[in-house]
């Protein structure tokens, strides 16, 4: 009787532990996946945060050739901050993507390699600013559309901006609007995912404004006047 009663106690102790050692391992189980989403950099609780790397491509300094002229770059206020919310798709997983954070960088590293001289002015602008650091033209930039392409085939991301270029007397001398749209299929294929998709868009973006610009001023487009 009395080896019996041991019996069960050491049994029931026995389910105890091993009740609590499975307590304790789903405990840490879910530690680790919210630590890893945590401090994985794009997955959240409520699907995807889109961060670009935000730098050029080498395809890109092929491209851009740097011009000898001097001009300042005014950026929309909204720019900085610029994200969208575009999943792509009625059943795609939720998705942020982080417009603004990547294009500036890029933004200025284009205007840098395409201008021999380049101020990026942070105020809004005036002509006695553009009068004291003898700036010619001055580039307003702001954006328009961000669309994200699902297919069965894969994705593509456009970024779509409005671009208004004044002469020093904050002249009207050119409006124009461009977009710069990822190749889906080659860049998913070959380097990997949204984020490369994200840079790709960003830069074609920047390099078909600044190509325009450059065509403008080497052909004295400008010249004639007022837009």
């Amino acid at each position: 009787m009395v080896c019996r009663l041991f019996f069960e106690s050491l049994t029931s102790c026995f389910h105890d532990k091993i009740k609590a050692m499975r307590i304790l391992f789903w405990r840490q189980s879910c530690v680790a996946v919210f630590a890893c989403l945590a401090f994985s950099g794009c997955a959240t609780l409520f699907g995807w945060d889109i961060h670009a790397p935000a730098v050029l491509s080498q395809r890109f300094y092929t491209h851009v050739q740097t011009q000898n002229q001097r001009l300042a770059v005014y950026l929309d206020p909204s720019l900085p901050g610029l994200i969208s919310k575009n999943k792509g798709g009625r059943f795609a997983d939720p998705q942020t993507y982080h417009i603004g954070e990547a294009y500036i960088p890029i933004l200025i590293e284009g205007f840098q390699q395409g201008f021999s001289e380049f101020i990026l002015i942070e105020n809004e602008p005036s002509q006695e600013i553009l009068s004291r650091y003898a700036v010619p033209y001055l580039v307003y930039i702001r954006p328009r559309a961000f669309l994200n392409d699902v297919t069965l085939k894969g994705q593509a991301l456009s970024f779509e901006t409005e671009t208004l270029v004044f002469d020093q007397n904050l002249n009207l001398m050119d409006r124009f609007q461009n977009t710069g749209s990822s190749d889906a299929r080659r860049v998913f294929a070959k380097k990997g995912g949204p984020q490369i998709n994200l840079n790709a868009s960003l830069e074609n973006n920047v390099e078909t404004m600044i190509l325009h610009i450059q065509d403008a001023i080497r052909s004295n487009r400008w010249q004639g006047g007022k837009a």
